[in-house]
């Protein structure tokens, strides 16, 4: 049998070496407390330290607690709060009818799937018509969960998912079952992983290296920049002079010379012509790369950042329970 103080003394210690913190966890309840904006008295079942039933008693709802841990329930008892020490079977077998919401926070990952029907059925006796059930866990879809929160509790038994949540209180004769994320457990990406995007563009797009006047590097190696023209008259007449006399010279004195000018001048255009289609293929590889590149990120980072805690939430029906 499980040590009844192991679960107050894990909670005792990941507060002291700050692997979790008190107000975090009151905030992320606080997602929860409209749920039961019309209700009259609510239990929390695996109450802990007590954090749901002070924020329902600052909404003016009367709360009450279980748990079988001994240390949760004097820190309870400490602060005042109506909170005993109970095994849940045990005490909401002697409970019919008595309250109108349930609340259970990390408590059903501590259960094997035989005890988690029983629980849920039990529940349904508990509350009264019209009343509530709300069941939070941690979420199987998150990998923090499953690489790391989930197993750092030696109590802890099985993940159970938000359709599994559903068919258990479906089970148990809940009706209106409704399921969600807690927003509130995001996990917020450190720096380096939200650097990857960039990471990735740069590694697998072909860079365009500019220079003045909008061109790639490569264009301005493969066209060599033209003077531009003077605007003064004699200027121009004298640069056209000159050229003339220099076509002269190259077609009658330097015929051959010229030919094989113009021969590698060819050439050369035969090849920037590939390299114009080699650098467009490129750049259509690389936008596709850094598509991929982004979706990965996001798929990747989609896993680490989803709410890594779940809820389900029932409601017993006012009419005569309907038959499984």
């Amino acid at each position: 049998m499980t040590d009844r103080t192991l679960e107050g003394a894990f909670y005792s210690y990941i507060y002291g070496e700050e692997l979790a913190h008190p107000e975090w966890n009151r905030r992320m309840l606080e997602f929860y407390v409209e749920h039961f904006a019309d209700s009259q008295h609510v239990l929390d079942v695996g109450c802990g330290q007590g954090q749901f039933i002070e924020l329902m008693g600052a909404q003016g709802i009367k709360a009450s607690g279980i748990d079988s841990d001994v240390q949760m329930v004097t820190v309870c008892q400490e602060k005042g709060l109506d909170v005993v020490n109970a095994d849940l079977f045990d005490y909401l077998r002697e409970q019919k009818e008595q309250f109108d919401g349930l609340f259970s926070s990390n408590v059903i990952e501590h259960l094997t799937i035989q005890d988690a029907l029983r629980f849920f059925e039990m529940a349904f006796a508990a509350l009264r018509p019209g009343g509530v059930l709300l069941v939070a866990t941690p979420n199987p879809e998150s990998l923090i969960v499953h690489l790391h929160e989930f197993w750092r509790d030696a109590t802890h038994v099985r993940l159970y998912s938000r359709s599994l949540l559903e068919f258990l209180l479906f089970w148990a004769g809940f009706r209106d079952i409704q399921s969600g994320e807690n927003s509130r457990t995001e996990w917020e990406p450190p720096a380096e992983l939200q650097a990857v995007p960039k990471l990735l563009e740069n590694l697998t797009s072909w860079e365009r290296c500019s220079r003045p006047g909008g061109s790639t590097f490569l264009e301005s190696v493969i066209e060599p920049k033209v003077p531009e023209r003077e605007r003064m008259g004699w200027r121009r007449l004298a640069l056209l002079l000159r050229r003339r006399l220099a076509r002269f010279v190259v077609q009658t004195l330097l015929f051959e010379e010229f030919a094989a000018i113009e021969a590698a001048v060819a050439e050369i255009n035969v090849h920037t012509l590939a390299l114009e289609k080699l650098e467009a293929a490129l750049e259509t590889v690389s936008g596709t790369s850094r598509q991929m590149g982004q979706a990965l990120y996001e798929a990747q980072t989609r896993v680490l950042t989803i709410p890594r805690e779940v809820f389900a939430k029932g409601v017993k029906p006012r009419a005569a329970r309907v038959s499984k």
